[in-house]
């Protein structure tokens, strides 16, 4: 059995070293080694328990399993890369009876899972973080066990990790998938070359759609722009965890300083490379002050843009078999920016179902593309991306 994996980035990486750890011939197609345009280097590197699905909790528990010891869940040959998991904690703020009541609900499933989470009503959260404003707030869940990582070294030390093992990278990009009786027989690239493949994974992420296009398999996945600027403040205020709003507006510790962005779900899709710096001015900095008068004397730093593959069903990745297409082709895109943290299950879950032919130790059928065909979306009730 032959693998050829499209994309060199976290999904593909861990999937690579899952099955070069299993023995199987893997090849990873990926065209720029330094990650420069890449979504995992760009990411923020959260890892979060809050989710309003099963599955998700489950796979983020075992993301910071690994990332909390990674020398010893991602082995082969000296792998230097620690992601230096650190626990900052994740505050999820709503607005209203029902947005309370899915919490709540969320908050039993999460701890019947094993996580800590409290929930708080604005006298608590005023308590706790006096320096704020909380008048945009009814109740918040506060997981005080979320961390965050480096997501390059978490990159790199998968990509290290199959290359001990065996994996092939190649610095090229597939341009085309040859098929024969309906099923995949190998990949085209973009240097002119083929490679044979009895399994074809994609995992480029924005770029998923075009790769599915090669085979007929229509996917609603799609770039979003998402920008996040680095501030530092004059004044000091109390440690803090990960705020997080329905509106779609973040604020997180990082370092010395603080990152703050919002989501823009509304923004049309595609690649858009422009830091618009007076998003900072004219809309987040107003934010951070109407929340915090402490934050009336801070200095934007830097900012920077990255890109969330978005699944527009349902914000849920695609994972699995091309169903009702061409055999032997598969998709893992379409995380929404929960890709990172998903990485490490989705890496094992993906090598289990190409050696073994099923899902062993954690059941991702839920994320097939069955749905994408039925137009039947999977709801997750937890923060949105």
């Amino acid at each position: 059995m032959s693998i050829v994996i499209a994309g060199g980035g976290i999904i593909g990486s861990s999937t690579a070293y899952h099955l070069a750890r299993e023995g199987v011939p893997v090849t990873v197609i990926e065209p720029d080694p330094t990650y420069e345009f890449a979504a995992t280097p760009r990411a923020v590197g959260g890892i979060r328990f809050q989710h309003g699905l099963e599955d998700n909790v489950r796979m983020s528990l075992h993301g910071a399993e690994v990332f909390k010891d990674f020398a010893k869940h991602v082995q082969g040959g000296p792998v230097a890369f620690d992601p230096a998991f650190r626990q900052v904690g994740y505050l999820f703020m709503v607005q209203g009876d029902a947005a309370i009541a899915s919490l709540e609900e969320c908050a039993r499933m999460q701890r019947r899972l094993g996580v800590e989470v409290h929930l708080l009503d604005r006298t608590e959260l005023e308590r706790r973080f006096p320096s704020f404003d909380f008048s945009r707030a009814d109740a918040a869940a506060f997981s005080p066990g979320d961390g965050q990582i480096d997501p390059n070294a978490a990159l790199m030390g998968y990509r290290r990790a199959a290359q001990a093992n065996g994996a092939v990278y190649v610095q090229d990009r597939v341009v085309g998938v040859d098929c024969s009786r309906n099923r995949v027989v190998a990949v085209r690239l973009a240097s002119g070359g083929t490679l044979p493949a009895d399994i074809v994974l994609n995992a480029t992420n924005c770029w998923a759609a075009e790769v599915c296009d090669m085979v007929g398999m229509p996917v609603p996945i799609a770039p979003m722009r998402r920008q996040q600027f680095y501030f530092k403040a004059q004044d000091a205020i109390e440690p803090i965890p990960v705020m997080r709003e329905m509106s779609g507006f973040a604020l997180r510790p990082e370092r010395d300083g603080y990152l703050v962005a919002v989501t823009r779900f509304g923004e049309p899709r595609g690649f858009n490379w422009t830091l618009e710096h007076e998003l900072f001015e004219q809309e987040l900095w107003p934010a951070l002050v109407e929340r915090s008068r402490r934050f009336e004397a801070i200095r934007m730093q830097n900012g920077w843009v990255g890109h969330y593959d978005m699944c527009e069903l349902d914000g849920n990745p695609i994972i699995g078999p091309f169903e009702g297409g061409v055999q032997g082709f598969h998709v893992a895109a379409g995380f929404s920016g929960h890709g990172l943290q998903h990485a490490p299950a989705v890496g094992r879950g993906l090598a289990e179902l190409f050696v073994h032919g099923r899902y062993l130790t954690l059941d991702l059928s839920a994320f097939s593309y069955r749905r994408v065909i039925e137009q039947r979306p999977l709801v997750d009730q937890g923060p949105k991306a």
